[in-house]
């Protein structure tokens, strides 16, 4: 039983970071090439004038925005928390596989001196 939680645990380090990119990509590039034509097409006005007031807001790694207007943000409103959720768990993870990899290691060496102490 132990063995699966070691293996549900490593599963969940490995997929993570995959997913943790595939959600950065989406949110990156859900503004499209053209900002213009991308708000028009959702029937949203471009404000160029919030826009040039939040330049930045396109550009930042977290949170990430691209607004077609004050109202608007072409990210979708899950990429935001499913980024925070991916990386904490695989921190999480990674606490986990250190904490197991250190309690195996006490144990063999606990293994080991009991081994010693009861030969002499």
């Amino acid at each position: 039983m132990r063995r699966w939680g070691l293996l549900a645990w490593g599963v969940a380090l490995v997929a993570s970071p995959f997913l943790l990119g595939i959600t950065f990509f989406v949110g990156i590039f859900s503004g499209g090439h053209e900002i213009d034509e991308t708000c028009a097409s959702l029937g949203q006005p471009l404000d160029d004038q919030y826009r040039a007031e939040h330049w930045r807001e396109p550009g930042q790694w977290f949170p990430l925005h691209n607004k077609c207007n004050a109202d608007y943000d072409l990210v979708p409103v899950w990429v935001n928390p499913a980024i925070v959720v991916l990386t904490l768990l695989i921190v999480v993870c990674m606490g986990i596989g250190m904490w197991l990899a250190v309690a195996r290691l006490v144990a063999k060496r606990q293994a080991k001196r009991s081994k010693t102490a009861k030969s002499t």
